[in-house]
């Protein structure tokens, strides 16, 4: 749906303001996209990343859910009530968050490897294991971020998650095989 010119640049002023590192300021503009039904999804949006960002979590949390009735991207939604959650020490509903994300969008790499991070803080490894792999199969990214995620602490003593690191071992040997 088009928003109306004023709308839209009001929207993109919020989201400035957001980039700039200063919500309290967006969130101070949010009456008329507030006001506006055509802007809903959008202000929605930008209040729980202003939300977010002020470390206001239970009021994130509200406004996702708020945003699951009106039109937006469900992965999105998921991903940051998932990050909301383990803030709040809910690793279990982090946890199906990401279980729904992956549910619907199987091939999301950064799905599968927030899934992997929340089982390791809950303590599944094995289950965290075949995930962050999982993830590190499918973007090379996740193999460099890996190295210094505290949410994976648990699993770096296994040699199977060392081997996901970069020269952890799990390239080509020098002869050409695996």
């Amino acid at each position: 749906m088009k928003l109306p010119s004023s709308i839209a640049r009001l929207a993109l002023e919020v989201e400035g303001w957001l980039e700039l590192g200063c919500a309290e300021h967006a969130l101070s503009k949010m009456q008329r996209l507030d006001a506006s039904p055509e802007a809903r999804p959008v202000a929605l949006t930008l209040r729980a990343r202003a939300l977010v960002d002020l470390k206001r979590f239970p009021q994130a949390l509200e406004t996702l859910v708020e945003l699951r009735r009106v039109e937006h991207d469900a992965d999105w939604v998921d991903t940051t009530e998932a990050w909301c959650r383990k803030r709040l020490a809910d690793v279990p509903g982090a946890i199906a968050c990401m279980e729904r994300l992956l549910a619907r969008s199987p091939r999301s790499a950064l799905g599968h490897y927030n899934l992997g991070c929340y089982l390791a803080l809950a303590g599944d490894t094995e289950r965290a294991l075949d995930e962050v792999s999982l993830a590190c199969g499918m973007e090379e990214a996740f193999r460099r971020h890996a190295v210094d995620e505290t949410d994976l602490d648990g699993l770096r003593g296994d040699p199977r998650f060392a081997a996901l690191l970069p020269g952890g071992g799990a390239e080509e040997d020098a002869d050409g095989g695996f």
